[in-house]
């Protein structure tokens, strides 16, 4: 399959795509990004779940670690757009990434030229369709989500991404297929890149925003939990926690709504998907396929 990019205001067939080795993201780790996922719909045409939210957080994410973009808004969100309508997907994801700097590397980054590019690809469920039923076994990972001193923890930074990477190795090195992160005070954070909720006596909770990412699939889960009548609550808790939950689950763009079945081979709950998990992530998976009229000002049309 072709796909079609947008790099630095211009759409260029993927073959056809080339950086300098010396690209200073490449090597510093120094960008931010977004992940985002279109949706044929049940009517045929295709949406794109959340694109404002998404392309505001990418324009905040830029702001907070000092990189202008040379492109307006209206540009990059119509660039995500047109790379699914020229690559003709229609389940998809698409990476809008801001970066800087080729030809020159070191730790200065006053005056570097900065670049913008959206890309896309297909891509279905990211555990598998199997696992939105089924559930993942997950383990306590060793390493710790960074604190807000630390790194800047309300941005998609690049090399924000590297220990949940080696988080998610470790896991899988492991027989898991996920990994949750403590954060430096041994609270819950989150998953190596997901958000994750605990269903406790039919209430909804998650860890407060100290340093996890503040998730758009979190902001949506909360939404659809308090139309629901579900009450949530954002708080810190602890691993054994985890244990002894009703149900728990991820969510994430990439991930969408993942039930988890074990955590560190203590089953949860009955071990598999449960009712509030089934319910949130039915109206969820409805919603994005525009199956859910309360929800449409959420879908941006292709």
């Amino acid at each position: 399959m072709s796909y079609t990019y947008w790099i630095d205001g211009k759409f260029q067939e993927k073959e056809n795509v080339s950086l300098s080795p010396l690209t200073h993201t490449f090597h510093y780790g120094l960008g931010v990004f977004e992940g985002v996922r279109s949706y044929k719909s049940v009517s045929g045409n295709v949406n794109i779940f959340r694109l404002k939210e998404h392309t505001d957080r990418l324009f905040e994410s830029a702001k907070i670690v000092g990189i202008d973009i040379d492109y307006s808004y209206e540009e990059l969100f119509e660039a995500q757009k047109e790379v699914i309508k020229r690559s003709n997907l229609g389940d998809a994801y698409i990476r809008p990434l801001i970066y800087i700097g080729s030809e020159r590397l070191g730790l200065d980054i006053e005056g570097i030229d900065r670049h913008a590019m959206v890309t896309c690809w297909e891509w279905p469920s990211y555990f598998g369709a199997e696992a939105l039923e089924a559930g993942i076994d997950v383990m306590v990972s060793s390493f710790t989500r960074q604190f807000p001193n630390s790194l800047m923890t309300k941005s998609k930074i690049c090399g924000g991404y590297v220990n949940g990477i080696m988080a998610h190795d470790h896991a899988k090195k492991n027989g898991f297929q996920e990994a949750i992160l403590l954060d430096t005070n041994g609270f819950v954070a989150e998953g190596s890149g997901q958000n994750i909720f605990i269903v406790k006596d039919k209430k909804l909770m998650t860890p407060e925003l100290t340093c996890c990412l503040n998730g758009i699939t979190r902001r949506t889960v909360i939404e659809i939990a308090k139309d629901n009548g579900i009450e949530v609550l954002e708080r810190s808790f602890t691993r054994d926690e985890l244990y002894t939950a009703d149900e728990l689950f991820f969510c994430g763009t990439a991930v969408e709504i993942t039930p988890i079945r074990s955590v560190d081979r203590i089953n949860i709950g009955s071990g598999k998907r449960g009712e509030v998990t089934n319910l949130i992530q039915s109206t969820y998976l409805k919603t994005v396929r525009g199956e859910e009229s309360k929800y449409q000002d959420w879908l941006a049309e292709v």
